[in-house]
C-alpha cells in the first residue's frame, strides 16, 4: 500500500467479518448509504459468474474496461510483491474507491481477520456478523481461536459491532479488553418474522433510535439478524431517516443469497456452504416452500455434516458437481447420501440439469454452484 501510495487513507471504510451472514450484512449495509446520498463502494467476494461482481460504486459492477486496465497497470505491483488472488483484488478495490472519489468503502473481509488484506483500510466501523468452526486449516482448531482471530479486524478507538452475544465472540471480545463494543441484545434490540415469501423486521432499538415494521429484501430469518446489524453499524456513520432507510432495506437485494431465479417451478438459490448456513436455510426454507434440495460439497468444506442435516429435514436429495477442483467427485457425494439414509436420491451431471427439473428446488453447498446456474442459462424471475 505504501508502494501504490496508501489509496486506503483517501476515505473512510466499513470492515464486515463473520463466518456466516458477511455478505447479506453488506448488502444491507451499502443500500442504507447509498440511500442517504452517500458515494458508496462495495467489495465483495467471492464472484458468482463474473469477476466484476466484487468491484461496485453505487451497487454497479466495475466496467470490462476499467478492469482490464487496473489489472493491466497493477501487473507489475502483483509480481513484485508476490500477492495472493485476493491481495490483488483488494489492492484493485482500494484504487478503484479513490479513482472512485467514493464517501465511503463497505469492505466484505475474506477469511478470519487477524491477516485478511481488508485490515489495510481505515475503518471508522468494524462488525463481526458471528462465529462458527469454518476455514479451521487457516484459522484455528476450534470457535475459540477462530473468535480470536476475527476480533483482531478492530481498530483501537473505533467501534466494534457484534451481531451475535453467543459464546465465544462476545465473551473473546471481552477478554481481550476491547471497550468500544456495541452488542446485539445489549446495546442493540430487535425481532422479526418471516410469513411465506416475506421476511419483516418488526423492531428495531439502538439507543434513542427505533424502527417498526420494516421489509427486507433480502428473505430468511436470519436476515432480520444481518439487517439488524447493517442498521446498528449505518447508524454509527450517519444521521439515518426513517424512510430513506425503509426504502434501501425494502430495496436490497444480493445475488445468491436466497435469489429466486424462477417461480414456477420455484428455483432459489442460496450460497450457504458450511453446517451452520446450511442448517438454517434447509429448515427455514423447507418449512415455508415448496421445494427439494439441490446439494453439492467442496472437497476442503464439511460438507458430509451439512449432508446429515439435510437429512434430518427431508429423505430426498438432488445432488450435482461443480466444475472446480476443489468440487467433490459426484461418486462420493451420491455414495455419502446412501449411507445416511436418503431414500430418493437424484443425480445431475452438471448444474446446468437443474433449468430442466419441473419440480421446485433449493440449490445449496457452494457458491460455485450458484454461479454455475446462473451462468448456465439466460433466467428471469417470471
Amino acid at each position: 500500500m505504501d508502494y501504490v501510495g496508501n489509496p486506503q487513507g483517501e476515505f473512510p471504510a466499513v470492515l464486515v467479518g463473520g463466518t456466516n451472514g458477511k455478505g447479506s450484512t453488506c448488502a444491507f449495509l451499502e443500500s442504507i448509504l447509498r440511500h442517504h446520498g452517500l458515494k458508496t463502494g462495495w467489495f465483495v467476494s467471492p464472484h458468482l459468474v463474473y469477476e466484476n461482481e466484487r468491484w461496485r460504486v453505487n451497487g454497479e459492477p466495475i466496467s470490462d474496461e476499467d478492469l482490464s486496465t487496473y489489472v493491466k497497470d497493477l501487473r507489475s505491483v502483483f509480481d513484485r510483491f508476490s500477492l495472493t488472488y485476493f491481495e490483488a483484488a483488494t489492492l484493485i478495490a482500494l484504487l478503484y474507491f479513490r479513482d472512485q472519489g467514493v464517501d465511503i468503502a463497505v469492505m466484505e473481509v475474506g477469511m478470519g481477520g487477524r491477516w485478511d488484506a481488508t485490515k489495510v483500510c481505515d475503518p471508522k466501523v468494524v462488525a463481526i456478523t458471528n462465529v462458527e468452526r469454518d476455514h479451521t486449516r487457516w484459522l484455528g482448531r476450534n470457535v475459540e481461536e477462530i473468535a480470536e482471530d476475527k476480533i483482531h479486524l478492530y481498530v483501537e478507538g473505533r467501534p466494534l459491532v457484534l451481531g451475535s452475544s453467543r459464546y465465544p465472540l462476545y465473551t473473546k471480545a471481552v477478554e481481550m479488553g476491547i471497550n468500544e463494543l456495541v452488542v446485539a441484545g445489549l446495546d442493540f434490540t430487535y425481532w422479526g418474522e418471516v410469513r411465506g415469501a416475506s421476511t419483516i423486521l418488526r423492531r428495531w432499538e439502538f439507543g434513542d433510535a427505533r424502527l417498526e415494521d420494516l421489509n427486507l429484501g433480502l428473505w430468511g430469518k436470519w436476515q432480520i439478524d444481518n439487517a439488524s446489524l447493517a442498521l446498528t453499524v449505518s447508524s454509527l456513520l450517519v444521521s439515518t431517516e426513517a424512510e430513506k432507510t425503509r426504502r434501501a432495506l425494502r430495496e436490497t437485494r444480493w445475488e445468491g443469497r436466497m435469489e429466486v431465479l424462477r417461480k414456477d417451478p420455484l428455483l432459489v438459490v442460496d450460497g450457504s456452504h458450511n453446517p451452520y448456513a446450511i442448517a438454517k436455510v434447509v429448515k427455514e426454507a423447507l418449512r415455508v416452500l415448496p421445494v427439494s434440495i439441490l446439494f453439492t460439497g467442496l472437497k476442503d468444506k464439511d460438507w458430509k455434516t451439512s449432508m446429515e442435516i439435510i437429512r434430518r429435514h427431508t429423505d430426498t436429495i438432488y445432488l450435482t458437481q461443480v466444475n472446480h477442483h476443489r468440487g467433490e467427485p459426484l461418486k462420493n457425494l451420491w455414495a455419502y447420501a446412501k449411507d445416511i439414509g436418503f431414500r430418493r436420491i437424484e443425480v445431475l451431471r452438471s448444474p446446468a440439469e437443474v433449468w430442466s427439473l419441473d419440480v421446485g428446488i433449493l440449490a445449496v453447498g457452494s457458491l460455485y454452484l450458484v454461479g454455475e446456474i446462473k451462468g448456465s442459462r439466460e433466467h428471469s424471475v417470471i
